[in-house]
């Protein structure tokens, strides 16, 4: 396709077309990136608290946006209920914790007093990069977009977000209302365009935050290690949920249901796959087919702000569909049972929809146990005890996220440990991504870097070590020096002999 042909942005829900919007080139990014890079001297020089003023006070206007959230949700299919709970209340909260004390702890100076040289005193200082540049996803318009920018702005960086050309409305209105809430020009930039312009971002910016897949991701990286530059990647998962036989069954039917299919199963950290202990699992694929027998499946468009009449959404991605059907197909010719669901619906208008799909009999060799599904697949496998789930688990090329379910919480915690993952959760899920105090990041093939916490703040930022002398020490300073430097004396050497083997 035309790199300067419009991007035609649809509604997954309808099939319409909701707006087309040019689509930026490695011209108008670089363009975009040289503005960040002017402006970013100023916005670091500013106190943190005068940054965190502006951030909070630019989150507010998000928040009291009329179209911020009806554009959300036309362009990426999910309810308004996700759309504001899930993706607008992250962005609020992650907002709080990067420009409250927490933020302000992470990115001041440390200062470390040397034990053997105690004359001396270390500062660690902490400055920005420059210019951020995210690349966003189309799950997620606001949180994965936007939200990937608070961080690199709270520590005096600025950003340039690349969204993805499936859903760049949102980030649009972003960068709208960034100019017309009086914010500072240059330090926020939004360039929607196709993957020219993601690599044309890639190539001029001083970090990348990448979220995306992991062929994209691979590329990202290797552009960004040639550069010499760091590049923070979240590349998805494969989410194990261990539910042992002693685990309260309903609970867990719950959370691996909504865990599972909220966002229409378009969630990097979604429930991929449920290992459960053999005499439990009748019981909980029973509890499970109850609740998705629950779900309400249709076009968002019809919740007005205060309404909720939808639990499950759209397929904002048609390939998504297609990838659905494949791994099905692929089950049930291995020997599993379609409990509910199976097939894309027809019935819901001229939309996207496959419905919420509980896949029992799942075995290890099946590729929606061994692939990344990312839609509203859940695949149930028996496993004969604690060992057996922990190994299939861990048999992966991903790691993101997960959970594990037991009575016994100290059991349940001492298997979470063995799990090979980033974070996860004991006896709930999703929730890891909501506690922004604690770092959420992949290990594997799932990306590198961080997301939340001082580690998701701090690796925004270059050190820089100053030595200096200590205020009240300092006086031997000049002594050391003379005995240490120039010139060698064997004195000093046979003396320093003594003291390593002392000492050592």
């Amino acid at each position: 396709m035309n790199a300067a042909a419009p991007l035609s942005v649809k509604n997954p829900a309808t099939g319409q077309v909701i707006r087309e919007v040019p689509a930026a080139g490695a011209a108008e990014v670089e363009a975009a990136v040289a503005r960040a890079r002017a402006a970013q001297p100023d916005w670091a020089a500013r106190p943190f608290g005068e940054r965190a003023r502006l951030l909070r006070r630019f989150a507010r206007a998000l928040r009291d946006d009329d179209q911020l959230m009806a554009t959300l949700v036309a362009e990426n299919g999910k309810p308004r209920y996700e759309a504001e709970l899930i993706e607008l209340f992250y962005v609020l909260e992650l907002t709080r914790y990067y420009t409250g004390r927490a933020g302000r702890r992470a990115l001041r100076d440390e200062v470390h007093h040397p034990l053997i040289f105690s004359n001396k005193r270390t500062r660690v200082v902490r400055h920005p990069r420059g210019v951020v540049g995210v690349i966003g996803p189309w799950n997620f318009p606001l949180l994965n977009n936007f939200g990937d920018c608070i961080g690199p702005l709270a520590a005096g960086n600025t950003a340039v977000l690349k969204p993805s050309d499936t859903t760049p409305l949102t980030s649009l209105r972003v960068g709208e209302l960034w100019k017309t809430a009086g914010m500072p020009e240059g330090v926020l930039e939004v360039v929607a365009g196709r993957g020219d312009a993601g690599a044309a971002l890639t190539a001029a910016a001083d970090m990348i935050f990448f979220t995306g897949s992991q062929a994209v991701g691979r590329q990202v990286a290797t552009t960004a290690a040639a550069r010499l530059v760091p590049a923070v990647l979240e590349l998805g998962g494969k989410s194990a949920m261990i539910v042992l036989r002693d685990a309260d069954l309903r609970r867990a039917a719950h959370a691996a249901v909504w865990s599972a299919f909220a966002g229409s199963g378009q969630v990097c950290i979604r429930t991929e796959r449920v290992l459960v202990e053999a005499p439990a699992a009748d019981r909980l694929l029973a509890l499970m087919s109850e609740e998705i027998g629950r779900l309400r499946q249709a076009s968002p468009g019809r919740d007005a702000a205060g309404e909720v009449t939808v639990d499950v959404g759209a397929i904002t991605f048609a390939p998504q569909l297609e990838r659905a059907e494949r791994q099905v197909a692929d089950a049930v010719t291995r020997g599993a049972r379609v409990l509910t669901g199976g097939a894309r619906r027809t019935d819901l208008g001229g939309g996207q929809f496959f419905p919420p799909t509980l896949i029992a009999d799942a075995t290890p060799a099946m590729a929606v146990m061994r692939e990344e599904t990312f839609g509203p697949l859940l695949p149930v496998m028996r496993v004969a005890d604690a060992e057996e789930a922990l190994r299939i688990a861990n048999d992966s090329p991903l790691g993101l996220s997960g959970s594990v379910w037991s009575a016994d919480v100290d059991k349940a915690r001492a298997l979470a440990r063995r799990v090979e993952t980033g974070s996860l959760c004991v006896n709930d899920a999703l929730f890891n991504y909501f506690c922004v105090e604690s770092p959420l990041g992949g290990i594997k093939a799932s990306g590198t870097g961080f997301r939340h916490g001082a580690e998701g703040l701090r690796q925004f930022c270059r050190l820089e070590t100053i030595v200096e002398d200590h205020p009240l020490l300092g006086w031997l300073s000049p002594l050391l020096a003379r005995q240490l430097a120039f010139p060698y004396r064997p004195r000093t050497l046979r003396l320093l002999r003594k003291f390593m083997r002392m000492f050592y």
